[in-house]
């Protein structure tokens, strides 16, 4: 037995921010005549063998920790069946290859072909330059096994399976099969590739993006993974087991589940030349989630507006009608953030023109103005839409289209409308160019709605899967299609402008990595009812689950364009989906039919309650934010499936209506048309009645009042809650800042501000205030203030409150704080006693 230590200077495992063609996916014929496979040998040894490992699994969120350092004897000598180098082991598996490539010590990218070489791919998902690798290698009986400073990958030199184990030996995750199979799809040579895995029978599997299935625990099911309205495939799997798995491939794709025994589950894809998957240990949850981001880019900080309340239709049709909008939401004094300008804006068949029709929006620049006068930011449909039209019926009117079409970046279609090719990086440029001139620079709009991301074949048919891409055949790469458009929207507005403004964009379909092209996604065009609505909680979790921090629905659903919202039944659907998007991390209204808060469609009492919910979201805008902070600079999860903060209860993994909103609210919607209760699960440990301040014990069930002016909300022992004053907007003062205090075990979180709307925070210009609460000793310490921004105020009014029953409970400001801290950035502590 021997081992090797590699720590080279630099090397990538895999780098694409502007990628190439993938010649690995291009179309080359293979010179297999069969499936090229491995599978049905020993499966590889997991623990085997001495690590030589200093230290046990290292701690750090993502894979990010492991501080060990590896001392490893000398390399065993190769004997051909596998190479060593800086990046990791390639093994000769029959007539194919086999790469174990070691991106940190906690993520294994595994890559096995029947070629003769490995296709040389640059990831259009994997932007992270793996900079320093550091691992061992031993063989001992046919099992060659990696060791890094957090875990063991295994391989079984005969069989080629991959296991997977932490340093003690314990089986994370095992293969169980890989196959190439030469096949043709759209007239292009390929392979169908597959892996499937052994899953043991209590296994939950959580992620693979946004579906209306209305399924949680993914182990059983089957999903195709195809993009389409209200479906985003985001190929990322999350285990209870404390692992995630990438599937890096674009093409239409299987995860399925539903081996008859329960003890399998497996990937294919019908085209690809390799298999390629990225392995995430954590063990926690959020260290799974937080290693997907350190491959595929952190997710950056929204503008602050973006926190707050989305106003949205299908659709507004003036600019007059914009301004009454704004007019009632500020008139009427309900908190408002953003009014949102749907589709239809510009002059009579032009898709793509981006020119605003001048007989109902005279002066675009006037109506921004006049919303930023009132603090209300707005955003405006954009399609990758183009349409060719006989007669230009305004000068200009086809100007986009014309450039594309030169470029030849306009994909065939069945009539006069095209979509443009989001593979091609000089449309792309040219795409934002023409938003930028025409839209965002003359007017001031402060953010994009990419609507059809997919695309859909709206309203000419048009088949991206036969498409001629930039890079390659349109069936080899059709799931990116979203994650290029968005590529292109990000990358050129952070280089043209607006400067001074942080991206917003809002889309409705994605793919792995477009987390870090600030994006939300929504969950499309959805029906108006309770059926529906229930989907959304599980499609928003498991969306969460597969990474991607961002995500929103139809408040009310989309098609209401002839829904009567006036009835009392229609007024309780709304209540109770507005109450649950309160606590989505976006927060939006959108669909047919009038539902401004102010209007007639509802009742007095209904709109006492939405008004209710929406106070609490903007009081809870110190909290929200500061999560922000956690996505952005820990890869972080703000709506949070049970199964991240409690793995190990298995009666977390099928519950599908209740979740938490960062590490404190236990949120659950109801979702049922009269009910006045719900059933809730609280696990273990004691919490709070947000609305009483009662406490109670979890480990059980309970049946939780919720009444329509409320949801069942309840808060874990241990937080600590900033919530502000009540504020009509979310850059409003946030002073004084009242600080709720949870009793009943240790807890700590950090209050994160910036100046709202730039990228210095990139530059550091940001401040974090930590506060933590001693049970022990019932202190609280409110930390040294670090950092510093433009405009910071010097000194806070902090009203602490001791949470007990009907003392600091509800959405309204606590009449009598327990003590009132003046603080100037200094280190105060305050104590209960």
């Amino acid at each position: 037995m021997a081992l090797i230590g590699l720590t080279p200077l630099g090397g990538a495992c895999s780098d694409g921010t502007d990628p190439a063609p993938d010649p690995g996916t291009g179309g080359t014929a293979t010179d297999a005549a069969s499936t090229t496979g491995v599978g049905g040998g020993a499966g590889g040894a997991g623990g085997a063998g001495g690590a030589g490992a200093a230290g046990g699994a290292g701690g750090g969120t993502g894979g990010q920790g492991g501080d060990d350092q590896l001392v490893c004897p000398p390399a065993p000598a190769e004997t051909g069946a596998y190479a060593i180098d800086a990046t990791g082991v390639t093994f000769t598996v029959g007539t194919g290859l086999l790469k174990l490539e070691v991106c940190n010590e906690s993520i294994i990218r595994v890559q096995y072909t029947n070629a003769a070489s490995l296709p040389d791919k640059t990831s259009l998902s994997v932007n992270n330059k793996w900079d320093t690798r550091s691992f061992c290698v031993e063989e001992n009986s046919g099992v060659v096994t990696i060791t890094t400073t957090r875990l063991k990958a295994s391989v079984d030199t005969a069989s080629g399976l991959v296991t997977y184990a932490d340093l003690d030996g314990n089986v994370i995750l095992s293969e169980d099969s890989k196959t190439v199979t030469p096949a043709t799809v759209e007239g292009v040579s390929t392979n169908r590739v597959e892996t499937v895995f052994k899953s043991p029978s209590d296994e939950a599997l959580f992620g693979l993006g946004q579906h209306q299935d209305n399924v949680m625990n993914r182990k059983g099911t089957k999903r195709r993974i195809i993009n389409v309205n209200t479906e985003i495939n985001i190929p990322v799997l999350v285990s209870n087991k404390g692992y995630g798995v990438f599937w890096d491939n674009y093409s239409v794709s299987e995860f399925d589940g539903t081996e008859s025994n329960n003890t399998k589950y497996s990937y294919s894809s019908e085209a690809g030349e390799m298999v390629d998957y990225y392995f995430f240990y954590g063990p926690s949850i959020d260290q799974v989630v937080a290693g997907y981001r350190a491959a595929t880019g952190a997710a950056p900080m929204f503008p602050k507006w973006a926190y707050g309340l989305f106003h949205s239709k299908d659709k507004y049709g003036s600019q007059s009608e914009l301004l009454r909008v704004k007019d009632g939401y500020r008139d009427n004094n309900i908190p408002l953030d953003c009014i949102v300008q749907d589709w239809d804006y510009w002059t009579p068949y032009a898709w793509g023109s981006h020119l605003m029709d001048e007989s109902r929006y005279p002066n675009p620049a006037s109506l921004i103005a006049q919303m930023h006068d009132d603090n209300v930011h707005t955003v405006i449909s954009i399609w990758p839409l183009y349409q060719r039209v006989n007669t230009e019926r305004k000068p200009g009117e086809l100007d986009n289209y014309r450039a594309l079409d030169e470029i030849g970046a306009l994909y065939a279609s069945g009539g006069s409308h095209h979509f443009y090719d989001t593979f091609n990086p000089a449309a792309r440029a040219l795409v934002y160019q023409q938003i930028h001139d025409r839209l965002l620079g003359p007017h001031g709009w402060d953010g994009i709605w990419a609507d059809n991301t997919e695309p859909q074949g709206y309203p000419d048919a048009v088949n991206v899967r036969a498409a001629n891409t930039a890079i390659g055949k349109g069936a080899l790469y059709v799931n990116a299609y979203p994650l290029q458009h968005s590529a292109g929207l990000y990358e050129h507005w952070r280089s043209i402008g607006p400067k001074g403004k942080r991206v917003y964009n809002l889309t409705r379909s994605a793919f792995a990595g477009q987390q870090r092209y600030s994006t939300t996604c929504w969950s499309g065009d959805i029906n108006s009812d309770f059926p529906t609505y229930v989907k959304q909680i599980p499609a928003g979790l498991n969306f969460s689950l597969a990474g991607m921090p961002y995500w929103t629905t139809d408040i009310g659903g989309y098609w209401g364009h002839n829904v009567n919202w006036s009835t009392s039944a229609n007024n309780e659907l709304f209540t109770r989906w507005f109450q649950y998007g309160a606590f989505s991390p976006i927060f939006r209204i959108h669909g047919g039919g009038s539902r401004e808060l102010y209007g007639n469609s509802w009742s007095a009492a209904t709109k006492a309650n939405l008004l209710k919910i929406d106070n609490l979201r903007y009081r809870l805008m110190p909290y929200i934010y500061s999560l922000a902070w956690k996505v952005t600079s820990e890869g972080y999860t703000i709506m949070r499936h049970l199964v991240f903060d409690y793995p190990n209860d298995e009666k977390v993994f099928d519950i599908k209506d209740q979740f938490l909103f960062g590490p404190s609210f236990l949120v659950n919607p109801v979702t049922a048309a009269g009910a006045t209760s719900r059933s809730v699960y609280l696990p273990a440990g004691t919490w709070y009645d947000f609305w009483t301040g009662a406490t109670m014990n979890g480990g059980s069930t309970i049946t939780a009042p919720a009444p329509l002016s409320e949801l069942p909300l309840f808060v874990k022992a241990g937080s600590i809650v900033p919530m502000g004053p009540n504020i009509q907007y979310a850059t409003q003062s946030i002073d004084p800042l009242e600080i709720r205090i949870y009793k009943g075990k240790n807890g700590s979180f950090t209050l994160y501000e910036d100046e709202g709307d730039s990228y210095d925070y990139e530059d550091g210009q940001h401040s974090q205030i930590p506060l933590t609460w001693d049970e022990a000793t019932q202190d609280l310490t409110i930390g040294a203030r670090e950092g510093s921004y433009d405009g910071m105020p010097s000194t806070r009014t902090f009203k602490i409150v001791w949470v007990g029953e009907r003392h600091g409970a509800g959405v309204d400001v606590t009449a009598a704080a327990d003590q009132t801290v003046t603080y100037n950035g200094s280190k105060v502590v305050v104590s209960a006693d």
